[in-house]
């Protein structure tokens, strides 16, 4: 496969546009758009629907996208290592993270990052652990931070800590005076929780099942900032790590109030076992684990 033609590609699905990607990629829209249609004619599938307003893609032109993105990312991992000897901090490092974990760790460890590595370039995603796990097998991230992740024989887990889930609940509720709340009583809350494909969501349902609680879904939504808002505007209840309050851009008037017995979440560390680990992806993954959130759940 042409890695022209596959980065035009991925380019024109990312922004659903040919001239909006031709510019990206500093190529005539012409150019562009026959380098997508060899590349349609050599994989023998239609990758694209175009239309008036763009172009959307096909089943076949979701799952290349998919794929193409670590193949790229993995491509520009090896053009970095030949470049560079041993010990040689050089290029890119991808890394994700729960969006609970990276409102705390974000700051700090750029800040860390920039200052080792001038010359280096970091991305950092937030996402939830059925999607960070995902980009990790495809090769799109060199390091994960994931909460109770599937077993995965391509990926290497490294435990970092279990915390224990609690109720988040308005601050003038009456159940955010205590010291904690039943976990049978769960089903008597109108919950806010992610969808089952999310690790959570699983999580909290097994649990519940093995004490026999039902649970009173009202919404089921997959980010941490919009489940926060929507209790603290009296829509319902969320079950999240408590460390989901503990950021400064959050809502006023929330309050955490631990589930007994308790529903403990597994904090993990992922690396992949069948992609290259750079040595700058070894030095930033030993910078995430000095961040003072974690260090201290480590000492």
């Amino acid at each position: 496969m042409d890695l022209k033609k596959l980065r035009s590609f991925i380019r024109v699905a990312e922004q659903s546009s040919f001239s909006q990607a031709a510019q990206t990629l500093d190529q005539s829209q012409s150019m562009v758009s026959r380098q997508v249609r060899q590349l349609e004619l050599e994989l023998g599938k239609t990758l694209l629907k175009r239309n008036g307003r763009g172009v959307t893609l096909t089943a076949a032109g979701r799952q290349l996208l998919e794929h193409g993105k670590g193949i790229l990312r993995q491509v520009e991992i090896a053009e970095q290592a030949l470049s560079t000897g041993d010990g040689i901090y050089q290029g890119k490092v991808t890394v994700g993270m729960p969006p609970t974990l990276g409102k705390l760790l974000t700051v700090g460890l750029v800040t860390d990052f920039l200052a080792e590595f001038p010359d280096c370039s970091l991305a950092i995603t937030e996402n939830l652990t059925y999607w960070l796990q995902k980009r990790l097998i495809l090769g799109e991230l060199d390091i994960a931070i994931l909460y109770n992740p599937s077993p995965e024989r391509s990926l290497k887990y490294q435990h970092l800590w279990t915390e224990k889930l609690c109720l988040i609940a308005p601050s003038h509720s009456p159940v955010a005076s205590n010291m904690n709340i039943p976990l049978r009583e769960l089903s008597t809350y109108p919950l806010i929780i992610p969808n089952r494909q999310q690790m959570l969501r699983n999580l909290v349902e097994i649990e519940c099942a093995r004490h026999d609680v039902s649970l009173n879904v009202v919404l089921e939504i997959d980010t941490v900032p919009s489940m926060l808002g929507l209790v603290s505007r009296g829509f319902g209840y969320a079950v999240l790590p408590a460390n989901s309050l503990e950021v400064d851009y959050r809502p006023e008037g929330l309050t955490a109030v631990p589930i007994t017995p308790p529903i403990l979440n597994r904090v993990i560390l992922a690396t992949s076992n069948q992609h290259h680990f750079s040595s700058l992806a070894q030095r930033t993954m030993e910078l995430l684990l000095q961040q003072r959130i974690i260090s201290q759940r480590l000492s």
